[in-house]
């Protein structure tokens, strides 16, 4: 018996957790989530995940953005291999114009995808890092 490949969802957006849980739960994919980068962090560490797609700005009090949070677990040996997503709105809200691109220094995460996403466009993503899915059991 395999296990399910296990998503990690880290957003401050209720409503986005639970659609993107209910995506990835609905296609045969074991979800986590956490509400705030710290707590991503920290779940990582604890259930490492097999992908994690993060957003980049978060609400409340101060701490890491995504792009912060992307170095961070680069940076760390016990992290540093977990492919990362990244899933935000930042280009319409900050009205940026050009591009937004992964790179190995200052987003090295395997895809930047704008909100909203097509959820056929974000399993293909998922895909691309993970290979296609299979038929397991939990």
């Amino acid at each position: 018996m395999t296990r399910k490949q296990r998503i990690l969802v880290v957003d401050d957006d209720v409503q986005v957790v639970d659609a993107m849980e209910t995506l990835l739960q609905g296609v045969g994919y074991e979800t986590l989530h956490a509400y705030r980068a710290e707590d991503g962090i920290e779940l990582a560490r604890q259930a490492k995940p097999d992908l994690m797609l993060l957003d980049v700005m978060f609400a409340g009090p101060p701490g890491p953005d995504g792009f912060e949070t992307a170095r961070t677990m680069r940076g760390d040996p016990e992290l540093r291999d977990i492919p990362i997503i990244i899933l935000s709105g930042i280009k319409t809200v900050l009205g940026i114009s050009y591009d937004v691109a992964p790179d190995e220094t200052w987003m090295p995460v395997k895809a930047f995808l704008e909100k909203p996403v097509r959820p056929d466009r974000l399993l293909k993503e998922i895909e691309k890092i993970l290979g296609p899915r299979e038929k397991a059991v939990a």
